[in-house]
């Protein structure tokens, strides 16, 4: 009798693993499976948007020496991001002068569209969130465009003259 009770018992605790065993396999589908694929969504949209204020920022600094044009500038940004995986054309990238809209090109020349040194400029690019998302469940964030700017002055030089006589000097 005794012998039948210790084999009842060890029966009700191997049974008792394979219950276990389930609310495990249902707390990892339906709780942890969900919260880590929100993490990895999370991650994915930081690391888009760490990108873009990186090209934007590469962007104004090659726009900031003077020597290249809106199109060039865009393609810098453009570029950048194609490094990183993410696929834009050019027209997301927008350029605009904050001090004069009407010196809208960044490079130097006596042309009236052209900067003068310290214009302020900000350039900006918008990726719409569904191009660079990982997975589909959109329920795990509301965001649907990733969007950076950065502002950057020019740095055109005003022509410098140099006399060549010597101040108190008879000539």
């Amino acid at each position: 009798m005794s012998h039948m009770r210790v084999n009842l018992h060890r029966l009700r605790v191997e049974h008792r693993y394979g219950a276990a065993s389930v609310e495990l396999a249902l707390v990892l589908t339906f709780v942890l499976v969900p919260i880590l694929l929100g993490i990895w969504e999370v991650g994915r949209m930081v690391e888009v948007q760490q990108n873009l204020y990186n090209a934007v920022r590469e962007g104004g600094r090659q726009a900031s020496t003077g020597q290249k044009t809106i199109a060039q500038v865009q393609q810098t940004v453009v570029n950048y991001l194609s490094q990183c995986g993410i696929t834009i054309a050019p027209t997301d990238v927008t350029l605009v002068n904050l001090t004069n809209a009407s010196r809208y090109d960044p490079t130097v020349g006596s042309q009236s569209q052209n900067a003068q040194q310290l214009d302020h400029f900000q350039i900006s690019v918008s990726v719409p969130f569904d191009n660079v998302r990982w997975i589909v469940l959109s329920k795990i964030t509301t965001i649907t465009t990733l969007t950076a700017t950065a502002d950057w002055y020019s740095m055109n030089n005003q022509p410098l003259t140099v006399s060549t006589t010597i101040p108190g000097m008879p000539q």
